[in-house]
């Protein structure tokens, strides 16, 4: 079965992809499938996205289509593709989906501390990198929508939703490949999973549920409140474990007024 995967900046998605690579899969990219549409017009990268972005402010998107329609043939062509790329989940339907996502703050350290790596001077600071990925997901939002018709953060796309604010992509892969098996087995639809020291504690938390293994999350801004589960929590972070399934109950615009979008899950 072919995996696609995406996420909000910052996410490591791309470091995820390349383990699943490591471990037997064909990787797919974006950038990849992008060079070759050069190559085979006798292009350089350079040349070649110099002539789409100006077609492109002329408003066509010829370019974005034939990448589309690439990963669409790779996806019906080719069995174990992991494909690294925004919005392969929805040129490839029989994929497993996964998206994923990552508090904001720890999402900005990220991408500043590599750019500093990279000696790349993008960002004066942490809190101006902050502000312009959140300023970023709202551009990607705005096309998406009018080129493709399609909400990319609206979380209820994918089969699954996983934090990686406090896992390491070698740990995201392996939670990945092991979820495709249940998905596969049809356990679930769709899942999400944070990890627990993600989630901040209420005083009004029901210590239990009925079905002990779902915890219950508000969700505002990108922030999830603990609302049922108590006792499960505590019991997953005094053995450390990096995952647990949640059910979104609420959702309601917060500070990054939609940075993603769970509205849809709580139905779910």
């Amino acid at each position: 079965m072919n995996i696609t995967i995406t996420g909000n900046l910052g996410s490591g998605k791309s470091s995820v992809a390349k383990i699943l690579k490591e471990k037997g899969y064909e990787y797919s990219s974006t950038g990849n499938i992008f060079r070759q549409l050069a190559m085979e017009k006798g292009l350089s990268v350079e040349e070649f996205n110099k002539r789409v972005n100006e077609a492109a402010s002329r408003g066509d998107h010829s370019v974005d289509k034939m990448i589309d329609d690439t990963t669409t043939r790779i996806s019906e062509e080719r069995d174990n593709v992991v494909f690294d790329s925004r919005l392969a989940w929805h040129f490839a339907p029989k994929s497993f989906k996964v998206f994923i996502i990552t508090d904001i703050d720890e999402a900005s350290r990220r991408v500043f501390h590599d750019s500093i790596r990279a000696n790349s001077e993008s960002y004066v600071s942490q809190e101006a990198c902050r502000k312009a990925l959140i300023n970023r997901q709202k551009l990607e939002t705005i096309r998406y929508q009018e080129v493709y018709h399609i909400d990319y953060y609206d979380m209820s796309n994918y089969n699954l939703v996983i934090d990686s604010t406090n896992a390491t992509p070698a740990e995201i892969a392996q939670e990945i490949l092991d979820k495709m098996i249940s998905y596969q087995n049809g356990s679930f639809e769709r899942m999400m999973e944070l990890n627990p020291a993600s989630i901040k504690f209420s005083e009004r938390a029901d210590s239990d549920l009925s079905d002990s293994n779902i915890v219950e999350v508000l969700e505002k801004g990108g922030n999830f409140t603990l609302s049922a589960g108590k006792s499960r929590i505590e019991e997953a972070l005094q053995h450390n474990e990096k995952f647990i399934i949640v059910k979104v109950v609420g959702s309601e615009p917060g500070d990054e007024d939609g940075f993603m979008n769970f509205a849809n899950m709580v139905k779910l």
